[in-house]
């Protein structure tokens, strides 16, 4: 997605001036598309009200998609000037699919969605390209209404278009009771809150293609309820949601009350739960294996650690009470598996930390960290050198959400710098940083100045300095024998709080040049020479890895 020039504060579009109704010049095409399956009648309807937009008609292209109508629709007589029918293919049907394909098909750098049953007020298309003109993450809301009845022909529509009576004609004052009470409570969404994207309905909505894209596009395999899942992901996005009261649009028909009413709880618990983390009360009732989006998506850079030292990270993470997470490890996996068949060398920790949590599913690995969390709401960034208390995840999200900060950071107490400790970047932020941070400018300073910054110091219990400690490795067998199980032995490395009971961790004593990760210092215990001493942890370490594989799993965590 191209950069953008403005920097918005959370969601508070009052910061950007869209160019004056009537009085400015339009540059960039829109698509109109619009999903349907039969209603001849009202279709005509549509499009003789988008035949009479304010906006150039020579820079607006309608896509209707056809859903498999029994007969099929045609183009009636007064239509836009570029408009055409394209037949849902087999396979595809829903107004999911609808949007999805008609916005594949389609050229505009703006896309808006209409519903076939909806009658456009002359400025319907003007007012909302007006926002994303003015900046690139503007996603608008069109003001939907419901009228019992409405023009009996097209001529009548394009009629009273022209003579500015179409809302006379047509308003009844019936609206959605959930929209008005969500913008009344958040001050038209410049103060809404993780749930902003509820507001977000496809049947009069406007957003930048490119936009469109890095949100990943409507999911046409969803038919109830693609709205919703669509504004969440451009929520995490970072799009600054908007209601445009000028961009009028009406459902016209009995049926079309029924429109009014949220997917059933039930279907939101079973179905949406499973692709958005928010909101929680859906979530929580999900089972764990059914999560496809997480709640938070780790990630752990884990090059140049030894593998007792990653063992100890992970795992801890692995073990919090907040589970709705998954975990990427970022190492040059394909370099470790470069040469497997050697006893040792640079990459034997790296072929030990892949083949331990090879199984596990909530755990991939990748030569390089995301950029952001997309889709899940938050990206978790863990020095590998840092242990997580078992409440310490549950701890920063509660905080992200209840100071709506688009970075929360935690620290040890006694540090006394803040240069590594554990970050929570909101994904929402953190994309939009992306986006408008200036070539030499800290991204932490610009997430702090898009969506705010908030910091803790933790104990021990919380936040543990897993580099203070390291284990010796009983002494390893000749190579003909099966090499021994005994306990690993923890040993502190420096003066410092001992690591609490149960965590697991250890760092290796031999590294990637077989010796320990204090910088070269002898194991506290250890009486053989350091190169023989060496020798012998590489030759255990390898016997491990070849009986690994002939196993084909990983071993048994400890």
């Amino acid at each position: 997605m191209e950069r953008v020039p403005t920097r918005v504060f959370r969601n508070d579009w009052g910061a950007l001036t869209p160019p004056v109704l009537g009085r400015w010049t339009p540059e960039m095409r829109v698509s109109v598309v619009i999903p349907a399956r039969g209603g001849q009648r009202r279709l005509d309807l549509a499009l003789a009200s988008l035949a009479a937009q304010t906006y150039p008609g020579d820079l607006i292209e309608v896509v209707v998609v056809d859903d498999h109508s029994s007969p099929p629709l045609r183009l009636p007589a007064l239509r836009p000037e570029h408009c055409r029918i394209l037949a849902a293919p087999d396979g595809g049907w829903g107004a999911g699919f609808g949007r999805s394909y008609g916005a594949h098909a389609s050229t505009g750098d703006i896309l808006l969605w209409m519903d076939a049953d909806m009658i456009a007020a002359p400025g319907f298309v003007e007012a909302q390209a007006r926002w994303q003109h003015t900046h690139a993450e503007c996603v608008t809301l069109g003001r939907v209404r419901f009228a019992d009845t409405g023009p009996a022909h097209p001529a009548e529509v394009l009629s009273l278009s022209r003579a500015g009576r179409l809302h006379d004609a047509l308003d009844t004052g019936r609206h959605h009771e959930w929209i008005t009470h969500l913008l009344a409570t958040s001050e038209d969404l410049r103060d809404a809150d993780h749930l902003g994207f509820h507001a977000y309905m496809g049947a009069a909505a406007a957003l930048r293609r490119s936009l469109y894209e890095a949100a990943g596009g409507v999911d046409p395999d969803l038919d109830l309820g693609q709205d919703t899942e669509f504004g969440y992901r451009l929520w995490q996005a970072g799009a600054v949601l908007l209601p445009e009261p000028a961009a009028t649009a009406w459902h016209v028909g009995r049926a079309t009350t029924a429109r009014t009413r949220l997917p059933s709880e039930r279907y939101r618990t079973e179905v949406l739960a499973e692709l958005m983390p928010h909101p929680h009360a859906y979530r929580e009732r999900l089972p764990a294996h059914r999560r496809r989006v997480p709640l938070v998506h780790a990630v752990v850079d884990v090059r140049g650690a030894s593998y007792d030292l990653v063992r100890g990270c992970v795992d801890r993470l692995l073990d919090s009470a907040e589970t709705d997470l998954v975990l990427t490890l970022v190492a040059d996996w394909e370099g470790a598996d470069h040469d497997p068949a050697a006893p040792g060398g640079p990459h034997l920790d790296l072929r030990l930390v892949q083949a331990n949590y090879l199984r596990e599913p909530r755990i991939t690995f990748a030569g390089a960290p995301p950029l952001t969390g997309f889709p899940s709401p938050f990206l978790l960034q863990v020095p590998v050198a840092w242990g997580l208390g078992q409440v310490a995840l549950s701890r920063l999200l509660a905080s992200a959400e209840r100071h709506r900060a688009g970075l929360t950071e935690l620290f040890p107490a006694a540090s006394p710098s803040h240069d590594a400790g554990v970050r929570l970047w909101r994904t929402r932020a953190l994309a939009r940083a992306l986006r408008v941070r200036a070539d030499g400018e800290d991204l932490a300073d610009v997430v702090a100045a898009l969506h705010g910054r908030y910091r803790i110091h933790a104990g021990e219990d919380t936040l543990a300095d897993l580099s203070l400690y390291r284990s010796v490795p009983p002494p390893p067998r000749a190579q003909s024998d099966p090499p021994a199980r005994a306990p690993a032995v923890a040993v502190p490395r420096q003066s410092g709080p001992a690591a609490p009971d149960g965590s697991g961790v250890s760092e290796a004593t031999a590294g990637r040049d077989g010796r320990g990760s204090g910088q070269g210092r002898p194991a506290v215990g250890a009486v053989a020479p350091v190169g023989d001493r060496a020798g012998r942890v590489r030759a255990w370490l390898a016997a491990v890895w070849h009986r690994t594989r002939r196993r084909g799993r990983g071993p048994a965590r400890a």
